[in-house]
């Protein structure tokens, strides 16, 4: 949500509001305006210095475009000053103070906290007295209006007064009133109301059910009585309230307080909030506090807040952040309410986030865990930027205290990243991680990567040094060099070096290696073939691996095109050599990959591929390796299809020579085959058989997976095996399903059926959603094998913020993302 922002003026002098409505004077009837709405009144504040005489006040204080031929970017244009209230045109002057200083200057031009971007220009058409409807988030919105042509459009800084008549006073410094549709236009705002006091000083008081509505009109503020300030504008609303679908992804948000105005920034401010994004408070939820405050595209904070589930106060906190932005970094998605629960290692616990901030280039928030057996843990999560772009990084600490053991376990991860130029950045990482969770004991890790990278369109040069220990036993340190050259579009060259250094110690038993490694790819791509020289080599105080000194692959992009099926080749030759052995010599390998092959039999689809390999070698070995894969695909009926897949693998020639570790291939041939037969009916039931040979004698299991769809949020899983052989068969079957369990709840179970052990079910889950209000959902999920109870809310508005299943998908069903 973008609440209604205001904006100062431009400069301290004349502030003055002039209504014009009916026939215009003199002076505007030359702007030669025929609409209707160009004769209705326009009232400019001027944004221009004065000195305490008022004969030296700039006399150009209204601006209006002419309703001419119309222009696709409107321009406002300066129309002269009118001195007399003509047909309901009434001008307001600030006046000197009575001891002849000059108006205090209106404060300097803020920068927004959330960069807005430039909604076009605000033309002056007035729309109805009563609020416009705001289109919920997750509706489709209805298409940009067509800009009006010929309407007058609202200059930068200044403010416009349009009314249907004045009445009273129309000379500048004095007050006066407008009545009826009363429409004040100011940056991209808008108040609007039945009627408009001016005081003659600064102040406008408008009433008569009034409202604040920004030019998107995705947000409203409504009121008993709104006071404006012509030289902050600024707005005070009594007994203010508004609603929005800024940064709610479903639905609106809705707010109201007992004294809320604005300040020069466009943040809003109130006492005793009622914040809620149900349509229904009482039957949904709804957040209390001692005050709020509103800024605009960004959040809203709540003070001293009392979550209520109804009439029941569920939790109390410091601070609730609501963002009124999309958060794109699920990782930093702020989480509104505690989630609580129990397991047997931790005990009862109670987790939360507590949010912060500034604006965009400084937020986060702070992580409090208490779990009743360990104690409690704290964090903190920060990320911040440079406004100018050039920097950004993160910070995120974590530490908890064992009361059990008595021992402090810390995890931190740190990450900044430095522009110096378009061409040039920079990459810090730093983690050092000591709790690895329940149960768990690992010495502590730590690493440290930095990376400096310069990038043009045609090169580039990265440098990178990387450092990571595990506690005392192992430690190792790395530094890179790459550089890339483009010397045309179809030639190009990647360099890289390391030097490495790492040493071990387990057990009693010591040990350290250093080594570097320099290698060169030219890559060339001409219109027949891609071509490809590898220079890779290796220095080692403990050989391992192999070198290419060098090797030459090519690519041809058309083998044997118009071949009865598709054949694809590549043809590598090169030098090699293995340290650990000592051993070099020449290879060649010709690859061919034939297929696949499709072709329509009896109604049958069929598919085939053979990749064939053949090597040869300066010591004169010769070996081959061909691998095929058929599929045979059969629709039995339209609701009975069976898949047969045969695949089988032939070696030739010695398979572990002449290289060590190049070219190693089976000692045995191999084949086996599957057949799939699926039993379905669209997606309401799905039956998969699956039965296997190796064709060694020798039975296989028989798979098989059931699934069932009654209805649209309803579904069965089944899946296990039937194992031959005596004391086997039916050992276990998996279950899972989802099925309403009363109005809006869903009821969600996963677990193995144990055969052997009496049909005994064993690692349950069940998961349970209340859904209330179509508001906020209530998510209880129970964990058999580790003695888990977990409850959490999650707001509807938010979807995103919250944990998910897959309902009739692949996989789980009950959500691995449950916690926050």
């Amino acid at each position: 949500m973008r609440a209604p922002r205001n904006r100062p003026a431009l400069a301290a002098a004349a502030c003055l509001y002039a209504i014009l409505s009916g026939n215009l004077a003199a002076a505007v009837a030359a702007a030669q305006s025929s609409s209707l709405e160009d004769q209705r009144a326009i009232a400019l504040l001027n944004g221009v210095p004065c000195a305490a005489d008022a004969a030296r006040m700039r006399r150009t204080v209204a601006q209006a475009q002419a309703s001419g031929a119309p222009s696709p970017t409107p321009t406002p244009v300066q129309a002269p000053y009118l001195p007399h209230a003509t047909n309901g045109t009434l001008q307001f002057f600030q006046t000197p103070r009575p001891n002849g200083s000059a108006s205090p200057s209106p404060p300097p031009l803020p920068v927004a906290v959330t960069p807005t971007p430039a909604t076009g220009p605000v033309f002056l058409q007035r729309g109805g007295v009563t609020p416009p409807p705001i289109t919920p988030a997750g509706q489709g919105r209805a298409g940009p209006t067509p800009q009006p042509t010929g309407v007058p459009t609202l200059a930068p800084g200044y403010v416009a007064i349009i009314a249907d008549r004045v009445t009273g006073n129309t000379r500048p410094g004095q007050p006066g009133d407008a009545v009826g549709n009363v429409h004040i236009y100011y940056g991209q705002d808008e108040i609007v109301g039945e009627r408009a006091h001016y005081d003659g000083d600064r102040t406008v008081t408008i009433s008569g059910h009034p409202f604040i509505v920004d030019q998107a009109h995705d947000s409203i503020l409504n009121a008993n009585e709104i006071s404006f300030d012509t030289i902050a504008q600024t707005a005070k609303l009594v007994r203010g309230n508004g609603e929005s679908s800024q940064g709610v992804e479903r639905g609106l948000i809705h707010y109201r307080a007992t004294d809320f105005h604005t300040d020069a920034n466009g943040t809003g401010h109130g006492l005793h909030p009622f914040v809620t994004t149900c349509e229904n408070a009482r039957s949904g939820y709804h957040i209390t506090g001692r005050n709020i405050d509103v800024i605009p595209g960004d959040r809203i904070v709540i003070y001293s807040a009392i979550l209520w589930l109804g009439a029941a106060a569920v939790f109390f906190l410091p601070k609730v952040v609501i963002p009124l932005r999309q958060v794109e970094d699920q990782r930093v998605r702020p989480q509104y309410f505690p989630n609580v629960g129990y397991d047997a290692y931790e005990g009862y616990w109670v987790q939360t986030k507590l949010g912060f901030g500034r604006n965009r280039y400084y937020y986060g928030y702070y992580q409090i865990n208490y779990y009743t057996k360990v104690g409690l843990g704290l964090g903190y999560v920060a990320f911040f930027a440079r406004r100018n772009g050039r920097r950004t990084g993160s910070v995120n600490i974590y530490r908890i205290h064992d009361r059990r053991v008595d021992q402090t376990q810390l995890n931190i991860q740190a990450q900044e990243t430095e522009n110096y130029s378009p061409t040039l950045r920079s990459n810090l990482n730093y983690s050092y991680q000591s709790n690895y969770g329940p149960l768990t004991n690992l010495p502590a890790n730590t690493a440290l990567t930095f990376d400096l990278a310069h990038q043009t369109q045609k090169d580039s040069q990265n440098y990178t040094f990387t450092h990571t220990a595990v506690g005392t036993q192992s430690q190792s340190n790395d530094v890179s060099f790459a550089d890339t050259i483009q010397f045309s579009p179809t030639l190009s060259e990647a360099l890289n070096f390391s030097l490495t250094n790492s040493s071990s110690n387990y057990g009693g038993f010591s040990s350290s290696n250093a080594s570097a490694s320099l290698d060169s790819v030219l890559h060339w791509s001409t219109k027949g073939a891609d071509y490809q020289l590898t220079w890779d080599r290796s220095y080692s105080r403990v050989p391992y691996g192999d070198n290419e000194l060098p090797q030459l692959q090519i690519r041809p992009y058309a083998f044997f095109p118009h071949f009865i099926f598709p054949v694809s080749a590549q043809f590598t030759i090169g030098q090699y050599s293995e340290p650990s052995n000592a051993f070099h010599s020449q290879r060649a390998d010709l690859a061919f990959v034939l297929g696949p092959a499709i072709y329509r039999v009896f109604g049958s689809d069929f598919q085939a591929t053979v990749d064939v390999n053949q090597y040869a070698y300066g010591t004169g070995d010769l070996k081959a390796s061909i691998t095929q894969l058929m599929s045979l695909t059969t629709p039995v009926t339209n609701h009975v299809v069976n898949m047969i897949t045969y695949n089988e693998s032939n070696y030739n020639g010695p398979p572990a020579v002449p290289f060590q570790y190049l070219d190693q291939l089976p000692t045995q041939n191999a084949k086996g085959a599957q057949d799939l037969l699926r039993f379905f009916n669209g997606s309401v039931y799905n039956l998969s058989l699956g039965f296997s040979t190796l064709f060694n004698a020798r039975a296989q299991p028989v798979s098989y997976q059931f699934q069932l769809s009654p209805s649209s949020n309803s579904v069965l899983l089944l899946g296990g095996a039937f194992i031959p052989g005596p004391g086997l068969g039916f050992q276990q079957t998996n279950v899972q399903f989802s099925t309403p369990f009363g109005p809006n709840t869903q009821l969600e179970f996963a677990g193995n059926v144990n055969w052997d052990l009496h049909r005994r079910i064993s690692d349950k889950i069940v998961y349970l959603t209340k859904t209330i209000g179509q508001c906020y959902q209530i998510q209880v999920l129970y964990n058999q094998d580790s003695k888990l109870v977990n409850v959490s809310l999650s707001l509807l508005a938010f979807p995103s913020h919250a944990a998910g299943f897959g309902l009739g998908q692949g996989g789980a069903i009950i959500p691995s993302n449950f916690n926050f």
